[in-house]
């Protein structure tokens, strides 16, 4: 890594920013890209907290790394990460990574595939900065689990999968509105 330079481009999603590592980040050398990310933790956590983190980065930042991917026939491997650690997957994530590939040139219109850590995702370039993302398989790993929550008491949801682990509330107190 020393002597490379890093091109970062910037993206935002609805608001959500994506910081998305084009060239000069750390080489990972080969394997699939759960074993890519798992030795960027190991041995380039420093690398993350680097461009993440405040001065450079915010809390609220997503990052993306590209990579060259195992399978050809996708258009870039991807490994997220956030101030606190790794992702497995990212939706406004994946959004920035279509824009910032789509301005580098490298994707068209249509379908094409990333590949992420817990696998390939379908990602359709529809124009004027618009992407269409199919996530890997989601799944409900069980309905209505209680939490003890401090300050606020029991709290039920469901355990569900979709590229990361997410605990889903219907019943709360939270005024949900548009506007």
């Amino acid at each position: 890594m020393a002597g490379s330079t890093m091109r970062v481009i910037e993206t935002h999603t609805g608001g959500e920013p994506t910081r998305v590592i084009v060239a000069g980040g750390p080489g990972l050398g080969a394997g699939s890209l759960f074993e890519r990310r798992e030795r960027m933790g190991r041995e380039y956590d420093r690398f993350r907290t680097a461009i993440i983190n405040e001065p450079r980065g915010a809390e609220v930042m997503i990052g993306a790394m590209l990579t060259e991917p195992v399978d050809p026939n996708c258009a870039a491997g991807v490994i997220f990460f956030n101030n606190v650690g790794y992702l497995n997957m990212c939706g406004h994530g994946t959004l920035g990574v279509g824009a910032a590939l789509e301005y580098l040139g490298r994707l068209g219109p249509g379908q094409h595939r990333l590949e992420t850590p817990v696998g390939d995702i379908g990602l359709e370039a529809l124009g004027e900065n618009r992407y269409a993302v199919e996530n890997v398989v989601s799944y409900r790993h069980r309905s209505q689990v209680e939490v003890q929550v401090e300050g606020v008491g029991t709290v039920r949801g469901d355990i569900a999968w979709g590229g990361n682990w997410f605990f889903l509330i219907g019943e709360h107190d939270e005024r949900i509105a548009l506007d």
